[in-house]
């Protein structure tokens, strides 16, 4: 066998013969603009539908263009009463440094790693909801930032996921956006780990997301293809984008 980029040719007589693609791959991301770039889907994440929901999504963002003292939404569910808490909420602070912020109950706690720096960088935010209001924990990198931090008691999800954006015009994010995923429960150490990969991402089928959406590998706008458990009626619909923004850049 000899290996030519990412594929293999077999030798044989002098010809060349190109073997089956991998199975995944993973080419493309999605940029936003954060001014008014955003997709929607029709995926309600509310608590009566999925009592516990684990986010997952790949970040780049530089300090280029952004704002101090603002919010950026890569991903967003409607939070009842309390909009401030919805997940994956990045905060700058005044010398444009990113963090994923959850605000509840006694202040304000925040990730240590900088999402403002250039590079990729992989958040998972978990929230489970028991008597007393949703318990959040983050993970960036694969590394826990933020430990059992609680939401407000009254506070809940009851809106859909959306992609780049709060409310559609709020809180825009601006970057790269790639292979978000979300699940009906909390992710445990092991599935926490495969999906991290050692900083690459991989095929997340095992691990059985209600959405998947690769942001760009395989799609064609306006549509983000939902590979999830939810399928194709909860695809992903992007606003005042296009398919320049698929760009190869990917972690």
């Amino acid at each position: 066998m000899i290996g030519y980029g990412n594929s293999m040719f077999l030798a044989t007589h002098g010809i060349l013969a190109r073997s089956a693609s991998p199975s995944f791959t993973n080419t493309k991301s999605t940029t936003f603009d954060g001014i008014d770039e955003y997709a929607t889907t029709t995926l309600s994440l509310a608590k009566t539908a999925y009592p516990d929901i684990s986010l997952s999504c790949w970040v780049k963002m530089t300090k280029t263009g952004l704002a101090t003292f603002t919010d950026y939404q890569p991903l967003s569910v409607y939070v009842q009463l309390f909009p401030n808490s919805s997940p994956i909420r990045i905060y700058t602070d005044n010398l444009k440094r990113a963090f994923v912020a959850v605000q509840g109950q006694a202040g304000t706690a925040y990730t240590s790693t900088d999402l403002s720096n250039g590079s990729w960088h992989h958040i998972l935010q978990t929230c489970q909801y028991d008597a007393g209001g949703t318990i959040c924990n983050v993970y960036v990198n694969g590394v826990q930032e933020i430990t059992n931090k609680l939401w407000l008691s009254y506070t809940e999800a009851t809106g859909n996921l959306n992609i780049g954006s709060l409310y559609q015009t709020t809180w825009l994010f601006k970057g790269n956006v790639d292979e978000i995923s979300v699940y009906s429960r909390i992710l445990n150490s092991s599935e926490r780990t495969a999906l991290y990969n050692a900083g690459v991402p991989n095929d997340l089928t095992a691990l059985s997301p209600i959405a998947w959406y690769r942001m760009g590998d395989g799609d064609t706008s306006p549509t983000l293809i939902n590979h999830g458990s939810t399928g194709t009626s909860k695809n992903a619909t992007m606003v005042n984008m296009d398919n320049t923004n698929f760009v190869n850049d990917v972690p």
